[in-house]
């Protein structure tokens, strides 16, 4: 885990998701190691013939395109760019800073885009 990314685990991290619902750690655990159930991920575990995004063909549906790059998702993703301007395309910022927690939740409920794994991802309290 700290190869992939040495503030993972870090005080920092566990500080921000010590009073999460289960499913919103999930969440961030799943897109921080980019093992979030989009099909760059899926077609590494054999469950997705090719790793693009449905709607960005030749592009992969990674945690980066998901998050900030995907025009499908633009109109979900145009909130959280007004509240949080130009840190809503920093997937460091997006996944670490307490101020984004609530944006991003709301963002991937508006998707839809996880719900099959993690359902309506909780609010933060």
């Amino acid at each position: 885990m700290n190869q992939l990314d040495p503030k993972l685990l870090s005080r920092s991290f566990i500080k921000l998701t010590a009073s999460f619902p289960k499913r919103l750690t999930g969440l961030y655990m799943a897109l921080h190691t980019g093992h979030a159930p989009l099909n760059k991920h899926l077609h590494c575990l054999s469950k997705v013939e090719n790793p693009s995004c449905p709607h960005c063909p030749g592009t992969d549906e990674s945690v980066h395109h998901f998050l900030t790059l995907c025009p499908h998702h633009q109109r979900a993703r145009h909130h959280m760019i007004q509240v949080l301007g130009h840190n809503a395309t920093s997937i460091p910022f997006l996944l670490s800073n307490e101020d984004a927690t609530l944006h991003l939740v709301r963002f991937v409920n508006t998707t839809g885009q996880m719900k099959a794994t993690f359902g309506e991802v909780p609010l933060p309290r």
